[in-house]
């Protein structure tokens, strides 16, 4: 396989996007495949999954906080905060282990994603306590970007000019390292998920590599080719901001539609059954309850089918880019071309 630029790889993974999700096209394979690709990618352009007028109960925001953080409450509410926080973390390790099994697939050009997932058990646990280190490391940092924007508010609003105004030269002089802070930690943080997901995760995925022995390969190859790793970081961060700014247009203008539809059936429904007290309000409450999980189920696809290709092709544009500079991950992503060319 040829060592590809950061732009050459932008043809071969469209290719095997296409191959992937379109080749002998079928709806619900379309969406299973893209549905997997946006849970692991985490590449949403459509955000709506709520029909107006569907809630069968009424909700009083100020009521609820007030009763879960009510004296006697509280403990459970704390608990109930915890619960969601370990729910979340298994969330991710799920996530983590369906991410192997998704490049997996792109690999071997497999739509077999259950048992591909079988596969990597072991290596995606190890993946996901290395991940959870690093992610650690850079909440550690965030406490200390907030801590700092604190102290500078503070010293900023405190300090006043002897006729009582604030001071614009300190508002400069503590809030330009502020911002400089945040910027930094956000390119660390994108840094890391890319560094992570598309370089090391190969190595573990190929050949069961240990973590640091993988960061140390991927390291040795980031030092030869800085150029062409910085120019790749850089697409790798502007084409999702591109294809997200045409494909949300694009979801917002049939989610319009779609859910314009559903809504005027919604309330459609209300408006006659609305007000009633004999068996029919539990019919009108049945039906709201049907739009609500017809307006998930709906949002979801519409995720899915507008997130999910932008997705396989960003993670085949890794691979493939990185191909070029890992031998054994180049030569199952094209066995027939010979390795001559490969940077080992």
């Amino acid at each position: 396989m040829k060592v590809y630029s950061a732009s050459e790889a932008v043809w071969p993974a469209l290719e095997r996007t296409y191959t992937y999700l379109f080749r002998s096209f079928r709806w619900e394979t379309f969406l299973k495949l893209s549905c997997v690709a946006t849970l692991c990618e985490g590449f949403l352009v459509s955000f709506r999954f709520y029909i107006p007028a569907s809630l069968p109960f009424n909700v009083n925001l100020r009521a609820w906080q007030s009763f879960l953080f009510a004296r006697d409450f509280l403990p459970v509410t704390i608990f109930a905060a915890a619960a969601l926080f370990l729910i979340g973390i298994y969330c991710f390790y799920l996530v983590t282990r369906l991410r192997f099994a998704f490049v997996h697939s792109l690999i071997h050009q497999t739509r077999q994603i259950r048992k591909a997932g079988k596969l990597y058990a072991i290596d995606a646990e190890r993946f996901f306590s290395a991940s959870m280190g690093v992610w650690l490391v850079l909440l550690v940092a965030l406490a200390l970007v907030v801590v700092l924007v604190v102290i500078a508010s503070y010293t900023v609003f405190a300090a006043r000019t002897p006729e009582g105004k604030l001071d614009p030269g300190n508002f400069l002089m503590l809030f330009i390292p502020c911002i400089g802070a945040v910027f930094v930690l956000i390119l660390a943080a994108c840094s890391a998920q890319i560094v992570l997901n598309d370089f090391i995760l190969p190595h573990m995925a190929v050949e069961g590599t240990p973590f640091p022995k993988a960061w140390e390969a991927v390291r040795e190859r980031i030092r030869a080719n800085s150029e062409t790793f910085l120019s790749y970081f850089i697409l790798r961060l502007a084409m999702p901001i591109a294809a997200g700014i045409v494909l949300g247009l694009l979801a917002w203008i049939v989610g319009w539609i779609v859910f314009g539809i559903l809504g005027m059936s919604a309330a459609g429904f209300t408006a006659m059954l609305d007000g009633t007290t004999d068996g029919r309000a539990l019919v009108l409450k049945a039906i709201q309850s049907l739009f609500l999980v017809l307006g998930f189920a709906t949002g979801s696809m519409l995720a899915a089918a507008f997130g999910g290709p932008i997705s396989v092709f960003m993670r085949s544009y890794a691979l493939f880019f990185y191909g070029g500079h890992y031998k054994p991950l180049g030569n199952l992503l094209n066995p027939q071309v010979s390795a001559a060319n490969v940077v080992d």
